[in-house]
């Protein structure tokens, strides 16, 4: 089986109404179990301690400090069924 070179991150509950919102991060190479501890930590870290935290800021700000230049952010179109 192929290792994932794509990383979809999920807010949940964003709005208090059970709704949601995505991140679509291209990696340079898949994750290893400690890297994807240490972003789902860092990610529940940022999202307490920043100001009014959107969900980019905290995705992109936890990409930074985990994974470095080897991951980036990136756009997606959703078609849905």
């Amino acid at each position: 089986m192929t290792r994932a070179n794509l990383l979809l991150i999920r807010e949940l509950n964003i709005n208090g109404d059970g709704d949601f919102a995505d991140v679509m991060i291209r990696l340079e190479r898949p994750l290893t179990p400690e890297q994807k501890r240490a972003l789902r930590v860092e990610l529940t870290r940022l999202k307490q301690v920043l100001d009014a935290p959107d969900t980019d800021s905290v995705v992109e700000l936890a990409i930074h400090n985990i994974l470095g230049s080897a991951a980036t952010q990136s756009g997606y179109d959703l078609i849905e069924f």
